[in-house]
């Protein structure tokens, strides 16, 4: 499979508008079809890159299995309302990144929670280690960059101390992901930032 249709493209550098209309109609595909089906009923790539109009082939050119497009699928639901998918589907990490440096984590945090019974279905496809990599990069923007009302000033982490309290709130943001009675926002947001700068005095002493 072509690994340059896999990779992201170096921010700033042009991407082939094919890849975002073929990932944007793979995700739409998988959306309509999680909509439809009862929890836990198995999805095969041959329906959904039939939904989507596509050959498997194309599927399998940016995809390794429905639970990698899965992820997509629930990162573009996150962005919902703040990213066309036309504009986003070649790279909705970036995308997701992006959002939490300039509105911070408050969005992935809240996301889900309008529509439940969608979530829980997306949740119910196996979607491997990934999901936690994008939880990890979205904290690690949260934590070190965002301008969206997070003050830092308090969090001061060594590398060490960076990568114990970026798992732990990986750890926890999952937790809640997965809640059927998850904190309310203002209470993740205050643990999060909790965790981080006891993390973060535990290291300086």
């Amino acid at each position: 499979m072509p690994e340059e249709m896999r990779t992201s493209p170096p921010r700033g550098q042009r991407v082939d508008p094919r890849v975002t209309r073929t990932r944007a109609a793979l995700i739409r595909a998988l959306t309509a079809i999680v909509s439809e089906s009862p929890k836990g009923e198995s999805i095969s790539m041959s329906a959904v890159a039939h939904r989507a109009g596509l050959s498997r082939q194309a599927l399998h050119n940016h995809y390794d299995s429905v639970g990698d497009l899965a992820t997509d699928v629930w990162i573009s639901r996150l962005l919902d309302s703040r990213l066309s998918l036309d504009e986003s589907a070649s790279d909705l990490v970036q995308a997701l990144t992006g959002a939490v440096r300039e509105r911070g984590i408050e969005p992935l945090l809240t996301a889900g929670r309008d529509n439940r019974e969608f979530f829980d279905k997306l949740r119910a496809i196996p979607r491997g280690e990934r999901v936690a990599e994008i939880l990890a990069a979205a904290v690690t923007t949260w934590l070190t960059e965002s301008s969206g009302g997070h003050d830092r000033s308090e969090i001061v982490l060594t590398d060490d101390g960076r990568v114990f309290a970026i798992g732990g709130m990986v750890a926890l943001v999952s937790t809640w992901q997965m809640a059927d009675t998850p904190p309310s926002t203002t209470q993740q947001v205050a643990t999060l930032r909790a965790f981080a700068a006891a993390v973060a005095a535990a290291a300086s002493t």
